[in-house]
């Protein structure tokens, strides 16, 4: 079960699934952030719109104004449960009672007295298709002046605390009423003047009283106060129920269409991702001729491109490696046939001169030429073997250098009947060219042991990690002392292999306590 459940949790770690779900968290985020913000816009919208706004209050003003010549008339009127009473009527009421002369004051202070001041209407709005029928509670507060400015009555009483009836009314009681009370006072009818909006939902306002008879004439003033706020929308259950129903719908098909998206796109990625990961794994095993096939125009194109680049110089460096080493690898050879074979092989044709001019004369020399030109010419049969096992090609690509590396220890131990030991640590894939250079260097090795250090013993060491490759050869030869004398051919040759991979050679050796070769070589020598 674990196993499972850790296959499964792989699998979406992977960028594919991880680019999928990207998609479809970032496709809801933005529509539920989108959803929330409509909701939110809309509310205030409907807010907006079920509040009583300055044009309205101006044209109840301007249009619902009606005379009442019948008392009882405007009794019955008045009497309803929910008073629907506009700012127009309450000007003409006062208009009814303030014609008369003198102005009937106290006749409308008694008819105002039984009445309310809060007034709860029920204003459709329309959004679409939707009708939606939203509450508000308007409170006016309503007070009568007389043509100086006294106070004759007010809705509800007592609404101006510091002014009493027959008094000048204080404006600074209702906030912003001290403009408007002026501009009226002056003879001012422009309702754009005389009605001012002080809060979000605060009107306040003084207009004129119309004589009946003559409405040019003014008989009074009408200040008010209008506070209106929405208190509730009705068929709010039947509106959030639809609106649940499509915020459901929509958010599930566009999560749907955000994880197909997001998977389509991210496996055309993840697929040239994929290209890319195939040419660099074919760029490790040494086959440069592997390029990545993208045809598209954007940054993962021009990335490829760019590898593909590198892959070729990588290539040509390669190329030219290998051509530089071919030619030291000549020279070496050159110098190796001159300084050991050729000058044995001469020797050995001295000694058999000598032995050609003495068989006759002295027959017992001659014999002894012989023997020593017999010896001379082996060495030069073991020099040239050695020669040959370094220029016969292993098939590393096939075999790898360990596998490599065993089998010339084995012919060594064969050819020099002592026991050598080759072990390996963190065995990897590595470039070709550094197996290849190691086992150079190796071959070299042995080749020293075999010809100068008289061991009994050969330990060999490969040693794998990350970052690099350790070779070490050891064996319990005669030594000698590093410091005191130059390199031979040999080393000198293992210096110039290990220095083609930028790797390190360090050797440890002291008279009659063998010596140890250890070289060093990054794995990321080449790039």
């Amino acid at each position: 079960m674990i196993k499972f459940w850790s296959t499964f949790l792989d699998r979406f770690s992977r960028l594919r699934w991880k680019l999928t779900l990207s998609y479809f968290g970032v496709t809801i985020i933005a529509l539920v952030m989108a959803e929330l913000f409509g909701i939110l816009g809309m509310t205030i919208w409907v807010v907006r719109e079920a509040r009583v706004s300055k044009e309205e209050v101006i044209q109840q003003l301007s249009t619902s104004q009606e005379v009442f010549f019948d008392d009882q008339r405007l009794a019955e009127k008045l009497a309803i449960d929910r008073l629907d009473i506009s700012l127009g009527e309450y000007v003409s009421i006062g208009s009814h009672f303030l014609s008369s002369s003198p102005p009937d004051n106290q006749g409308l202070a008694q008819f105002l007295g039984p009445f309310s001041q809060t007034v709860v209407d029920i204003k459709p709005i329309e959004i679409g298709n939707f009708i939606i029928n939203a509450s508000n509670t308007n409170i006016l507060s309503i007070v009568y002046l007389d043509t100086d400015g006294n106070l004759i009555d007010s809705i509800p009483h007592g609404v101006l605390q510091q002014t009493k009836p027959g008094e000048i009314i204080n404006p600074d009681e209702i906030p912003g009423l001290a403009g408007p009370l002026q501009a009226a006072l002056y003879g001012s009818r422009d309702y754009d003047v005389l009605v001012q909006p002080m809060e979000e939902n605060v009107i306040v306002g003084v207009v004129p009283i119309p004589d009946e008879d003559n409405p040019l004439n003014t008989v009074g003033f009408l200040a008010f106060q209008h506070k209106s706020r929405i208190t509730e929308i009705l068929q709010w259950e039947q509106i959030s129920r639809q609106i649940a129903i499509v915020l459901i719908a929509t958010t599930g098909l566009a999560g749907l269409f955000g994880i197909i998206f997001g998977f389509l796109t991210a496996k055309m990625l993840t697929s040239r991702l994929d290209r890319v990961a195939a040419s660099a794994r074919a760029w490790s095993q040494g086959n440069f001729t592997v390029l990545v096939d993208d045809p598209n125009r954007d940054e993962l194109s021009e990335l490829g491109h760019i590898l593909n680049n590198m892959a070729v110089q990588m290539d040509n460096l390669l190329n030219e490696r290998q051509e530089i080493t071919i030619m030291e690898e000549r020279n070496r050879l050159a110098r190796e046939l001159h300084d050991s074979v050729k000058q044995q092989a001469f020797a050995a044709s001295a000694q058999l001169a000598a032995a050609h001019s003495l068989c006759s004369n002295a027959p017992e020399q001659a014999v002894a030429n012989l023997t020593e030109a017999e010896r001379l010419v082996d060495d030069v049969r073991r020099e040239l073997t050695d020669l040959i096992h370094e220029l016969r090609p292993a098939a590393l690509k096939g075999e790898g250098l360990v596998k490599a590396a065993r089998q010339l220890a084995e012919e060594t131990e064969n050819m020099l009947g002592i026991p050598i030991s080759v072990r390996v640590t963190g065995e990897r894939t590595i470039p070709l060219e550094i197996e290849q250079t190691l086992y150079r260097i190796l071959q070299g090795a042995l080749s020293n042991v075999a010809r100068h250090s008289f061991a009994k013993n050969v330990d060999i060491q490969l040693a794998y990690n990350r970052e690099e490759i350790r070779l070490s050869i050891a064996d319990d030869g005669i030594g000698f002392q590093p410091a005191e004398q130059s390199y031979g051919i040999g080393l000198k040759s293992i210096q110039e292999r290990a220095d083609l991979v930028n790797g390190t050679l360090e050797i440890i050796s002291q008279p009659g306590l063998g010596t140890r070769l250890t070289i060093r070589a990054p794995l990321n020598s080449l790039l």
